[in-house]
Formats: structure tokens, sequence, C-alpha cells
């Protein structure tokens, strides 16, 4: 019950009615020992059932026991029979009625602690209870819910005052929780947002299981979590490893400095070779308008790919939140191939593409997959460099299968040995001699968080391959809805 406590003045009331009892069983028992005596004294013991502990209920009861035969053995009574068997009976009631008291006594005390244990847990686990009925769309909770919903315990629960502190944007989600329990639906779970009236925001996960009432009546008995600290957790987490990816990108950048220097170079010098032919047809006694304006445009052209080049180093550089759009796989490996193509010149590395006609779209970070691939393929291209360089290969491929796009860079290294594949993904593991062992660790964070999966196969001696696979994007995808 909400509200303010009325155990005090119940107790109170309880004493005056026992005191009112008692003194009716001293005087009924100054006249005769009957039916009204004996409820009386059961009475009596029942009142002191909700006052007392076992142990004094006991001896209250013998108690009411001893004055009940030494009545009946002042007034007399045993020298008649009717007066004995009224007195055995009045006895074997009062005892009967003192063996069930105490049991219910023993079974209210014990539910009286387990909640008292439910409570401390839900207050321990930022957990609480709740109740729902779709017919009549009746809601109810514990005082632990009243807590995280953050209204008064004396407040009277209703669904109007759990949409009140919903956040507006994850209404539908909870609307259409509510629409699964008018259709009877056997689990309801919901991951939403609270917004109280400071402006902060809760996380809750709720969820849900029917149950049928004595009466009949279709029921939900469900849980609330608080899940703030943990999302809070999470978000941190995310944070760090969205600053950790970040430095492992400069850092990738700093060893394709020479590639992208190499790949900024050639429209450059193309810029300049063309503007000197411009020059050079305009110079002329009769000046070459068609060919000064064909050099022209091949000097717009190149400004358009050095610049095209600045804008996808800028793009690894910066730092910047995880955006998530529909992508194509093979459209972000041919962006990345055009970076690192000087850094495969430089390691005699002619790679062979095989990119899947289907090209997947992926819900997908086109960085974060850049920085993944040309983590891949750095890595590939030195484990290859104690290989002869005729015998140097490198195999970029992807393809669909089983609603996924997988990619696989594959090489023709040394290998990895058996023991080491399964610490390949480990934070800080590394068998280079001034490795970090962050690359492939950030790898796996990546694809994680594409809800993907990442993994090597390696023969030792015949090479090895990394593979992703992602999930593909459905075009009628919906987004990330949280209610189940």
């Amino acid at each position: 019950m909400h509200g303010l406590s009325l155990k005090p003045l119940e107790n109170l009331l309880v004493w005056l009615m026992g005191l009112i009892v008692a003194c009716g069983i001293l005087i009924n028992t100054e006249t005769r020992t009957d039916l009204t005596t004996t409820t009386l004294y059961i009475a009596l013991l029942l009142m002191a059932i909700n006052l007392l502990s076992i142990s004094a209920v006991i001896v209250v009861a013998l108690f009411c026991m001893l004055v009940m035969t030494s009545m009946c053995l002042y007034q007399g009574g045993f020298q008649r029979w009717e007066t004995t068997t009224d007195l055995l009976h009045s006895l074997a009631v009062l005892a009967a009625i003192m063996y069930l008291a105490l049991r219910s006594k023993k079974i209210s005390d014990n539910l009286r602690h387990n909640e008292v244990y439910m409570v401390g847990a839900q207050c321990l686990t930022q957990t609480a209870c709740f109740g729902f009925r779709a017919d009549l769309g009746r809601m109810g909770w514990s005082e632990q819910a009243a807590r995280i919903l953050e209204y008064p315990a004396r407040t009277s629960p209703s669904v109007a005052l759990f949409l009140e502190r919903t956040h507006p944007d994850d209404l539908p989600l909870v609307l259409a929780g509510f629409e699964k329990a008018a259709r009877h639906a056997t689990l309801i779970e919901v991951k939403h947002r609270l917004l109280m009236p400071d402006g902060r925001i809760k996380y809750l996960h709720l969820f849900a299981t029917p149950l049928f009432t004595r009466e009949g009546n279709f029921e939900y008995l469900g849980a609330l979590m608080d899940v703030t600290a943990s999302k809070e957790a999470e978000e941190a987490l995310c944070r760090a490893q969205t600053e950790l990816a970040h430095v492992t990108r400069v850092t990738s950048l700093g060893e394709l400095a020479a590639s992208i220097a190499h790949e900024v170079n050639q429209p450059l010098a193309a810029i300049t070779s063309s503007a000197e032919a411009c020059r050079n047809w305009l110079s002329r006694p009769q000046p070459d308008v068609l060919e000064a304006r064909q050099s022209l445009e091949r000097i717009i052209a190149s400004s358009s790919r050095a610049s095209e080049i600045t804008r996808r180093v800028r793009a690894l550089s910066r730092k910047c939140d995880p955006l998530r759009q529909n992508e194509s796989l093979n459209d972000i490996v041919s962006e990345t191939l055009s970076l690192v193509r000087y850094e495969l010149a430089h390691h005699k590395i002619n790679p062979q593409i095989e990119l899947n006609a289907f090209g997947g779209q992926v819900s997908a970070d086109r960085v974060q997959l850049q920085q993944v691939i040309i983590n891949l393929i750095i890595n590939a291209c030195q484990a290859m460099d104690a290989v002869s360089p005729c015998e140097r290969a490198l195999c970029i491929r992807t393809w669909v299968k089983d609603n996924e796009v997988l990619l696989e860079v594959a090489d023709q290294g040394p290998g990895i040995p058996a023991d080491v594949l399964p610490h390949l993904f480990t934070p800080f593991f590394t068998t280079k001699a001034n490795g970090l062992g962050m690359g492939l660790s950030i790898c796996r964070s990546i694809i994680d968080f594409h809800e993907g999966r990442i993994w090597a196969t390696s023969a030792n001696g015949q090479g090895s391959s990394f593979l992703f696979a992602l999930p593909i994007r459905v075009a009628n995808d919906q987004g990330f809805a949280a209610a189940i």
C-alpha cells in the first residue's frame, strides 16, 4: 500500500480489542464455561498472533488453557460429566486453533522475510516488478518501480504515468509492447529510454510473461530493470574504442604516407603537364583554342582526382563518431585499394581482385571498414616480406553467402602457427618485434560493432587468410528497433 504507514494505529487498535476480549473472558468465566468463552479465547489468541512472537503466542495459548481449566475446577465442573466433556472439547478446539495459528504465523513470518529479501535484492540490482492487464488497461508496480520512475511512493500506478516518463522518441516501442500484450504474446521485451522531469535520461529494460489469474483473466507479470549504469559504461567503452580506433587509423596513415604521396603526386604531375601544354597551345601565332580547352579539362579532372584522394585521407584521419549507412562493400574495397596501391607496388605485389557482381549492400561505417581492410592488407604485405617476390600473391575477394557479405584477404606468406591462431585478436598480442598488438583487436571490435564476425585460417608454410562477414542490409530494414 502506498502512502503513510498505518502500522502503529493498527497495533493500538488490536491491543484495545485484545483488552476488551480479555475482560469479556474474565466476566464470562465467572458464570460458566461454554462455547462463548471458548470463542473469546480463540479471538484473544488470533490477536496475539498479529502482535507477538511465536514463543509469546505459545505462552498466551497455554495461559488460556490454564485459565479455562482453573475456572472449570473452581466452579466444580469435573463433578458433572457434561461439563468435563465441554472443557475437553474447548481445550481440543483451542489446541487445534493454536496449531493452525502457529503454522500460519510461521508462514506469514517467512513471507515477510522473503519480501524483505526481495525488496533488498531489487534495490541492489535496480530491478522492480510490475503487473499489467491489457483488457482493462490497468497497470500496477512495486515501490522499487516507483523509485526507478521517480514517482512518490503513494502514487497510484497507471499506464498513463508510465508513458509520461517514457522518452517521446521511444513511445512507439513501448506502445508496440502493449499491443503485443493485447494479442496475448508469450513474451514481451522492450528496451527504451525514460525522460525524467529534470531532463536526465534513464535506460530501462522491460520484459514480461503472461499468466492466468484464479478468475481466468489474462495478466502479465514482468520486471523493470534500470540499466542506466551499464548503458553509460557501455557508451564510455565505445568512446574509448572509437578513440583507440582513431589513433590506429592515424598510425596506419603514417605507414601509408609514401603511398598517399604517390597517389597525390600523379594528378599534380598531370596538372603541371596539362598546364604547360595549354600554355604552348595558346602561345602559338594562331592559338589552338580546342587543344587548350582539352588541356584545361584534363587539369580539372586531375584536380578532382587529387581532391578526392585528399578527401579520403581526411576521412580516415578525422575523429568522429561511427555512422552506419547503406554502403556497398565492393565500393569500399575499391576505394581502399586506391590508397594502398603504392604500398602494394613497394612490396612488389600485384593483387588479384575478385569482387562479387552482386555487390551486397551492408549497414556500415565506411571509414571503419576501410580501416579494417587497410590493416588486413598491410599485415598481408608485411607477412610476405620474407617470401621471394616472384612467389608473393595477394587475393582480395568478396562474395555473398547465407544473407551475409564476406571479404577475404589471402596471402602466400609463411603462415601462422596453430598455437598462435586463437590469440590473434587478443589485445596486446603480437608476433611483430615492434608491434603493439592492437590492430587486429580493433578490427574485431569494429566488426562486432557491425554485427558481423571476423576470423583467420592458416596452414603453416602455406599462407594465411583473414575473413570477415557482415549481414546483408535488407531493403525494407526499419532500423534498430528494440521492441521484440
